[in-house]
């Protein structure tokens, strides 16, 4: 074989490998997100892909109230159960929701209304994959995931018959008065095709907690100098009662 054949067939196989390595490392895609190519993998616990702009501090070292519009949810094409009523997704979607701003509202503004120095907190569940249980059992009820007694017992119906075994987390920050996005986070949970790795209402809990904690030191980390700031991804769930 010639030298010259030799180099170009390494260059097709170091072509190749790059392109499998690329398709290995692309996020899956929901259409949450207007734009996926900026997400990049993350080897921290509780991230799976990441994107954050280079700006980002010192647009939300301004920011003094946030939006955090209901959390969307999306149902896999081949979940084995389909059968989540439009009132079990509000009540999941309304306590996500309330869990993440209840990590900001002792210092910023939960508001409707987009204006200056505003920041928009938004939030998908995609790829959810729901299995209904055999028998009915007394499920985990997440404490954050409650509200009025009312709201509670649509809940528990909900989460005591119906196992959770797949989900994507997505999260994206942006500016309210223009729309840019500031930074984008997914998580991916679970496997449905194997029992052992299944995911869990209270491991998705357990991962927004944990999202919103370390979104909160990072809000807290750009009105401090270099020296005092926190590392934001040393947040697990460890530190969830702190």
């Amino acid at each position: 074989m010639s030298i010259k054949i030799y180099r170009g067939l390494m260059a097709i196989s170091a072509a190749f490998l790059a392109a499998n390595i690329a398709v290995a490392e692309a996020p899956p895609e929901s259409g949450f997100f207007d734009d996926y190519s900026r997400l990049g993998p993350e080897e921290a616990d509780w991230v799976s892909y990441s994107y954050t702009r280079d700006d980002f501090r010192e647009k939300i070292g301004n920011a003094r109230a946030l939006v955090i519009p209901q959390p969307e949810i999306f149902l896999a094409p081949d979940s084995k159960y389909k059968g989540m009523k439009p009132e079990d997704m509000a009540i999941i979607s309304d306590s996500m929701r309330a869990l993440v701003a209840d990590a900001f509202s002792d210092s910023f503004q939960i508001t409707n209304t987009a204006g200056p120095n505003t920041l928009v907190v938004r939030m998908g569940f995609s790829n959810l994959y729901l299995k209904k249980k055999g028998r009915k059992l007394i499920g985990y009820v997440p404490v954050a995931f409650v509200a009025t007694s009312a709201q509670r017992a649509l809940l528990n119906e909900f989460t005591d018959n119906v196992l959770l075994t797949e989900v994507v987390w997505e999260g994206e920050v942006l500016d309210a008065e223009t729309g840019e996005v500031l930074a984008q986070l997914m998580l991916e949970l679970g496997d449905s095709k194997d029992k052992k790795q299944f995911t869990s209402w209270e491991e998705l809990e357990t991962a927004l907690m944990v999202g919103a904690k370390r979104l909160r030191c990072r809000f807290d980390n750009a009105s401090l100098p270099a020296t005092d700031r926190r590392d934001c991804l040393a947040i697990t769930e460890a530190d969830l009662e702190s």
